[in-house]
């Protein structure tokens, strides 16, 4: 039996074309957070390069803007568009187009450069198995959001508008609407990164952890830069 083929989708804004990191950029600046949101995303890149190595998965970029699909920071992996609309809409619109092609998708935040190769390969792993209901995948985030989204199935696109976004409880919105159609596997509370307050603990996981790669160091060295100069 041949493996399942899955794809990872990571959402990015590009810089020069949209607003990016508007709530940090409130803090640190326009210029700092748009410098956060390169490092940040060249972090995730190489995360999800270690799992696309040892695993039958293959990367996207999915790309808020039409115009920059071809933009050069996203030439690593393959692009394909967000669509319009909403948060909801969007997610829905990357999830029609990824399982016409693949068994099982995963989508990421470009926002979480502290994310552990192994806690990303956890994931595959589970998406990758046969079962006879379907299995998903939830990193639930700090902030009551959510850094990961696994699936086997393509969910309902009603399902993805009904779940309210940036807000205490869309993690658990979103389990409630998806709980009674299979399996859900929850990884460890992780925070991503919205705001200043969530730079230092970034930095104190990266800096305590180890088998960090040299992208995630690159944005622990300038989260201590910035406290440097903002002290």
């Amino acid at each position: 039996m041949l493996p399942k083929q899955g794809a990872i989708a990571v959402f990015v804004k590009t810089p020069g074309y949209s607003p990016l990191k508007t709530r940090l950029a409130q803090s640190v600046g326009t210029a700092c957070a748009e410098q956060f949101h390169v490092l940040s995303a060249k972090a995730v890149e190489a995360v999800v390069h270690s799992v696309v190595q040892q695993n039958s998965v293959t990367p996207y970029w999915a790309v808020a803007e039409p115009e920059a699909m071809q933009d050069s920071l996203w030439s690593q992996f393959e692009t394909v568009e967000q669509g319009a609309g909403s948060l909801g809409a969007r997610l829905a619109h990357v999830q029609q187009l990824l399982f016409a092609d693949y068994d099982f998708i995963i989508f990421l935040g470009a926002d979480m450069p502290h994310l552990p190769v192994t806690l990303l390969n956890t994931a595959v792993e589970i998406l990758s198995e046969e079962n006879e209901t379907p299995q998903f995948v939830i990193g639930p985030a700090c902030d009551g959001g959510f850094y990961l989204f696994g699936s086997q199935t393509a969910l309902d696109p009603a399902i993805w508008q009904n779940v309210p976004y940036s807000v205490e409880n869309t993690s658990c919105v979103l389990r409630e609407q998806i709980q009674d159609l299979g399996e859900i596997h929850l990884l460890p509370e992780l925070s991503d990164v919205d705001t200043v307050q969530e730079l230092p603990l970034v930095a104190q996981q990266i800096s305590t952890g180890k088998d960090w790669l040299e992208e995630q160091r690159q944005v622990l060295s300038w989260i201590q830069e910035w406290e440097t100069q903002s002290d």
